[in-house]
């Protein structure tokens, strides 16, 4: 959402994240409840103002980013762990800075990256993480965030594995996994991907360090960063 005036980067915002433009007006605030995620190209006090009378609970409440004219800076302002975050990381993708300001993101912790075949169950990929922090001896508690491929969406798979640990999930797009550089090869490369566990752990990891370069479990793959 934005200005008439700043059409181009707004389009380029919403074919980069596949959504669509919505045009500022005075009343528009209360359309944009029927989103999941607004991404705002504007100040943030017209963000504030605008959507402060609307909100009802970080359960119901679309998650707002907030993205400066320059498109230098992307600040997820209301639901970070509900897709805001995830949205921000994304737009590094453009050359914004993801600013967090939750918790979560700051606390020491593991980047767990998955990848899976088609048809493999939540149950599976739980026991493959498990293998593989058992592998290397570190605690469960230690995952700060997992991570896997965009087109994993559609079966919900993750989103359970995600509840099971209790740890925000996160989806990289193709441009955002290829961004990363990997060592190892990958089947991911017919679906036009370098990687997908080793990328993804390393995308959201702080120190680009892998802990636990990918190893198979049955169909799925398990990358550990730091």
């Amino acid at each position: 959402m934005g200005f008439e005036k700043d059409m181009e980067k707004l389009e380029k915002i919403a074919g980069f994240l596949g959504g669509e433009v919505v045009l500022y007006r005075k009343d528009v605030w209360g359309d944009l409840l029927a989103y999941d995620v607004i991404v705002a190209l504007m100040p943030s006090g017209i963000v504030v103002r605008g959507m402060c009378g609307l909100l009802r609970s970080k359960w119901e409440d679309p998650a707002v980013v907030v993205v400066d004219k320059g498109m230098r800076y992307a600040v997820p302002v209301l639901g970070g762990h509900h897709g805001g975050n995830e949205v921000a990381m994304r737009l590094e993708g453009l050359g914004m800075r993801a600013v967090i300001t939750t918790a979560m993101e700051y606390e020491d912790g593991l980047s767990v990256g998955v990848g899976y075949r088609k048809g493999v169950s939540a149950e599976e990929i739980i026991s493959a993480i498990e293998r593989a922090f058992s592998e290397i001896g570190e605690s469960l508690d230690e995952i700060r965030v997992i991570s896997t491929w965009e087109g994993k969406k559609r079966d919900g798979v993750m989103e359970r594995v995600a509840d099971h640990f209790k740890r925000p999930l996160m989806y990289l797009g193709s441009e955002e996994i290829n961004s990363v550089e990997v060592q190892s090869d990958s089947k991911a490369k017919a679906l036009g991907l370098n990687s997908v566990s080793e990328a993804c752990a390393l995308y959201f990891s702080r120190e680009r360090k892998l802990v636990l370069p990918k190893r198979v479990y049955g169909g799925v793959t398990v990358a550990i960063a730091r």
